[in-house]
């Protein structure tokens, strides 16, 4: 899918929020290619970086018939650039994502890891997302631009703002916007409502994008989400298999639930022995920190008692 119209708009209003503030590498996954026919936008976004766009004009000439790679663009403006992929072009980190573990020595590395159009095209999922969070140093961004609704047989996957939700849920990550965008030539989109989809046009060659840019804050293995509409109709032992950051720290979904019923309605559980009791199992900080919300709770129920 490349960085066209859209992903130039983004970058411009990211780095003007502050949210690209001191990074200097990005990683790509898949080689990308950068057009843009609207010099305006790529004048502005060179702006925003503090950069002249004159020192490299052949890229106020582009568009989608005549695309230059994305490394030539990353680089004028700053940054350090690798990619990954198959095809071995020059700054590429040769993995084939369906199969292979990234090397140790990439693992957090990255302040700027980007997804533009590559995930739907691999089967393995698990992989790409895991790869991504890896990729990325804490504090870094991960910036997704991917098929939301048709792109009849663009590629495998399309996918729905809740599998984005749920990434930044079980591994903390800070969501900074989740938009759709109206088409992948345009440099307009707009912040996520379900009710959106009731003036969106969808036909045959409808390709509306969904725009995700998200934050890692802490350095933790990749935790796979468990949908969270389901949660509360599986039993604790499948929920047990699920890790969830919370606080920095890993816990497993089931603890989580017995810790608070925000997000896990559930029945009181029954009397448990001692080796079977989560609380054993928890660590002490998340415990201090529900005991001092339950006793800020009762004292707040005091003072209004006593006021009356």
């Amino acid at each position: 899918m490349g960085l066209g119209p859209p992903v130039i708009e983004l970058y411009r209003q990211l780095k003007i929020l502050g949210a690209l503030e001191g990074i200097t590498d990005v990683i790509e996954l898949g080689s990308q290619d950068f057009w843009c026919p609207r010099r305006n936008l790529v004048r502005a976004l060179f702006d925003a970086f503090g950069r002249s766009v004159e020192a490299t004009p052949y890229l106020l000439e582009t568009s989608n018939g005549s695309q230059c790679p994305a490394k030539y663009l990353y680089e004028a403006l700053g940054f350090t650039y690798s990619c990954v992929d198959v095809d071995g072009r020059v700054g590429t980190i040769v993995l084939d994502m369906n199969f292979d573990e990234l090397p140790p020595q990439h693992h957090g590395k990255y302040g700027l890891v980007t997804n533009h159009g590559t995930s739907e095209h691999i089967l393995n999922q698990y992989n790409v997302f895991k790869m991504m969070h890896e990729l990325t140093s804490v504090g870094g961004v991960m910036v997704h631009a991917v098929p939301f609704t048709v792109h009849l047989n663009h590629g495998f996957f399309n996918y729905q703002p809740n599998f984005f939700e749920c990434l930044a849920r079980y591994n903390s990550y800070e969501n900074l916007g989740i938009w759709v965008g109206p088409d992948w030539t345009l440099a307009s989109f707009v912040p996520w409502d379900p009710n959106l989809l009731d003036f969106l046009t969808l036909s045959a060659k409808t390709t509306h994008l969904l725009v995700v840019a998200q934050r890692k804050l802490f350095d933790k293995p990749f935790c796979v989400p468990f949908q969270e509409v389901y949660e509360p109709m599986v039993p604790d032992e499948t929920l047990s298999r699920y890790s969830i950051v919370v606080d920095g720290e890993i816990m497993d979904a089931q603890r989580v639930r017995m810790l608070t019923k925000k997000g896990f309605p559930m029945q009181a559980p029954p009397p448990l022995t001692e080796p079977d009791n989560p609380l054993a199992m928890t660590p002490t900080r998340t415990l201090a920190e529900e005991l001092g919300v339950r006793v800020r709770r009762k004292v707040r129920h005091l003072l209004r008692a006593r006021g009356r």
